[in-house]
């Protein structure tokens, strides 16, 4: 406490701190070293077979975790210590959204499900850059993916009662076999719309379970026996796909963590798990045999007419001149077939147990994937679909097949090539095209999978086209024929019911629109037709998470189910496709008066439009004839949760005029031409682009209906309780609400009643 030691304990303070400084500012952040760069990369180094890891006795993982090949053209390039260490401190601190105070990550503590948040978070944002005079700067801006796509991570509470209506009963069955350990191993598990695997894990880590107690005996294996069970299930049982690339790698990191043993090298899991479209392209190999269909060539938005109506003439004439509808394998393409088949086989059959060993199963993956056989199967495979996508436009014919010339493919008097066959593979690339029976030949040579499981995709209605545009509709109609427009996991339903084999099961987690309308229609009981049945189902769950939803679990069984039937966890004798106890009696048909009396709310596209209360009052003073131009709008969000219902935003609404008109409203017209018009510029469909002043979707026989009425009956189209609300007519109603276009209160006493929600 004397001021002599006070001087010393301050300079021993002062001389860290100064030490530590001139280390952030001259060393460690110096952007003209890059030895921490270089650090890290040898670091990782560390891991690769025959690398320096081994004089240092760590065993070497293999796998592409820790290769060069895993980022890419970062491996080439080198990063400065100020932007890597800027980096580490991201991903290694956050601060707390209410008190500010920086608090570390504790990566220790990660669950392998938790990648599922890390990529429905990912979805969040696109990297992108910017360009300042001649500097160039990386950043994010707001993401669409997770949006658009209907992506969530799956909370744990959905997985299980998925798991236990479908797999359980395929395990219970196995462990009867004469061998159960060799049964149990000859499920086959998949998720075709994986995301970051968590369903699959979940699958894989139940399946493990009894593998362990069956090889050791004991009720409670150990962990060596039951991790050794769990990598053994990955390795032959789980199978994924999905769309988004980083889904699939993020998927197979988890399957990789979960099942590592300490001392052997990471699974190879790039024959197992796949980056593809699960719902385009073929299934089976007999599916193939349709050849190109003339729906192919429907006039699509910024199709030439005329180039249109010669392919599809072209084509019906190629159709009528063949006396098979169906084309059976020639003896050349069954030789292709087998041909994978035995590849497959081989592949498939390689052990795991060492790098090498790892490497050798990584090349022969690669040679199966694109070797002749399955190359020249794929590009035949590739035309039929790709019809739907290709351009009709002056200049495109030279790349358009119709079914005579496809059909000289399949004979093999012509090889696929030319600008043709040349635009198939192009799309099938982009567009990621996935024929299963060539993806998982021996699984589909063998009846299909045992079992499916998932949490496809939501997107319906004018959302779907607007995605992923016009000619994935067709597309999806043709594949899927006989269907409408339906929400996009319909499609998902009838291709998982495709791809299972006799006695399978499928369990998903759907909306409640399942059960409505045309969904109900084209999905559940299009399948029911086919002999499928449903033992379970659970309806209106509000989701766990964070995300708005109220969805419904489905289980499925392809063929005559004898065993229990679960409805909202009470045992029944059967269920229908409404998800009621009782048979299925069809679709109620429709009542022609009652046509165009009950109308989906608009679609604006462009937040630009919106106002909030204190913006619109303001543009209402500037100009009273603002007034004409701004309404209130109303979303279910606010029909189900205000009180009150009162609009909390306004839009600005210039209805179906002209840019004139709307150009008369100066400060209104300048907001949306600043705000809307850049966004409305990137839409694929051209009226969109070129009206960019009106909505996108107005629902003109909404407000035909309603005009000059002093009320009408409003309810939410999402919603728990069905619920009838009478509302002004000067309200825009959003696409989440459904408007019943009258204003007579005897027929609101009908809706809102208990007999009419019951049907």
């Amino acid at each position: 406490n004397t001021p002599r030691v006070q001087r010393d304990i301050h300079r021993k303070f002062y001389s860290v701190a100064r030490l530590r400084r001139l280390a952030e500012q001259r060393y460690l952040a110096d952007p003209r070293r890059q030895d921490l760069w270089v650090a890290l990369q040898a670091c990782f180094r560390l891991f690769e077979a025959n690398g320096p890891g081994a004089k240092l006795s760590i065993a070497p993982l293999a796998g592409d975790l820790f290769s060069a090949t895993a980022i890419g053209s970062l491996a080439d390039c080198t990063l400065g210590n100020d932007v890597l260490l800027g980096c580490l401190r991201s991903l290694g601190l956050y601060r707390h959204p209410d008190s500010g105070q920086l608090i570390r990550v504790n990566y220790a503590a990660l669950n392998v499900e938790e990648f599922g948040s890390v990529y429905e978070g990912l979805l969040e944002y696109e990297p992108e850059f910017t360009g300042e005079g001649h500097e160039l700067h990386f950043g994010f801006r707001q993401g669409d993916d997770r949006a658009t796509t209907g992506s969530h991570y799956t909370p744990d509470d959905l997985v299980q009662p998925l798991i236990r209506h479908s797999l359980d009963h395929l395990i219970a069955e196995r462990l009867q076999a004469d061998d159960p350990e060799a049964a149990l191993l000859e499920l086959r598990v998949a998720d075709i719309a994986c995301g970051s695997g968590h369903i699959l894990l979940a699958a894989a880590r139940r399946i493990a379970t009894e593998l362990a107690v069956v090889r050791t005996g004991e009720e409670q294996p150990s962990p060596p026996a039951y991790r050794a069970a769990l990598r053994d299930t990955i390795r032959r049982c789980i199978y994924g796909v999905d769309l988004n690339p980083l889904a699939v790698e993020l998927c197979k990191v988890a399957l990789w963590l979960e099942a590592h043993i300490p001392g052997q090298p990471l699974n190879f899991l790039d024959h197992h798990v796949k980056c593809g479209n699960a719902i385009v392209g073929f299934a089976r190999r007999e599916e193939l045999g349709q050849g190109v269909p003339t729906a192919a060539f429907k006039t699509l938005p910024g199709d030439d007419k005329e180039v249109a109506a010669a392919f599809r003439r072209k084509n019906k004439e190629d159709l009528q001149h063949q006396t098979q509808a169906s084309l059976d394998f020639t003896p050349e393409l069954r030789g292709h077939l087998e041909a994978i088949l035995e590849a497959w086989q081989s592949l498939s059959a390689l052990p795991e147990q060492t790098p090498a060993q790892i490497d050798a199963k990584k090349e022969r993956f690669a040679a199966f994937s694109q070797g002749e056989h399955a190359g020249l199967l794929r590009a035949i495979a590739d035309i039929p679909v790709a019809q739907f996508y290709i351009p009709m436009v002056p200049g495109n014919e030279a790349k358009l097949v119709t079914d005579g010339e496809f059909r000289g493919y399949w004979r093999g008097q012509l090889a696929p090539q030319g600008h043709g066959a040349d635009a198939a593979r192009a799309l099938s690339e982009q567009r990621r095209f996935f024929h299963w029976f060539l993806e998982f030949p021996e699984i589909l040579e063998q009846g299909g999978f045992d079992c499916i499981l998932g949490n496809p995709p939501y997107l319906g209605g004018q959302a779907l086209s607007g995605t992923y545009g016009h000619a994935f509709c067709e597309c999806m109609r043709w594949r899927y024929a006989p269907t409408g427009l339906s929400d996009l996991v319909v499609f998902f339903l009838r291709r998982i019911h495709g791809l299972l084999r006799g006695g399978g099961f499928t369990a998903i987690i759907t909306t409640n629109s399942i059960v409505d309308g045309d969904n109900r229609r084209d999905g559940l009981e299009q399948v029911i037709a086919t002999g499928a049945q449903i033992n379970m189902a659970m309806r209106g769950i509000k989701w766990p998470g964070t995300a708005n939803l109220v969805v419904s679990l489905l289980a499925l069984h392809k063929g005559e189910w004898n065993g229990p039937r679960m409805l909202d966890n009470q045992p029944v004798e059967t269920i229908n496709t409404f998800f009621e106890e009782g048979e299925n009696i069809g679709a109620p048909n429709s009542i022609l008066e009652n046509h165009d009396r009950v109308f989906q709310g608009s679609i604006f596209l462009g937040d630009g439009f919106l106002l909030s209360r204190e913006e619109a009052g303001r543009l209402r003073a500037s100009d009273p004839r603002n007034a004409e131009v701004i309404m209130p709008i109303i979303n279910g969000k606010e029909l189900n949760n205000e009180p009150n219902q009162a609009p909390g935003r306004s839009i600005i609404n210039f209805r179906d005029w002209s840019m004139e008109r709307a150009q008369a409203f100066r400060e209104p017209f300048s907001i949306v031409e600043g705000l809307v018009k850049p966004e409305r510029a990137k839409s694929k469909r051209k009226v969109r682009r070129e009206r960019w002043w009106i909505h996108a979707e107005r629902a003109r026989g909404l407000h035909d209906g309603i005009q000059g009425l002093p009320r009408c009956f409003v309810t939410g189209r999402v919603t728990k309780h069905m619920n009838f609300s009478a509302m002004p007519t000067d309200i825009v109603f959003l696409n989440n609400c459904y408007v019943f276009t009258t204003d007579r209160w005897d027929l609101f006493a009908v809706v809102q009643s208990t007999l009419h929600e019951v049907w």
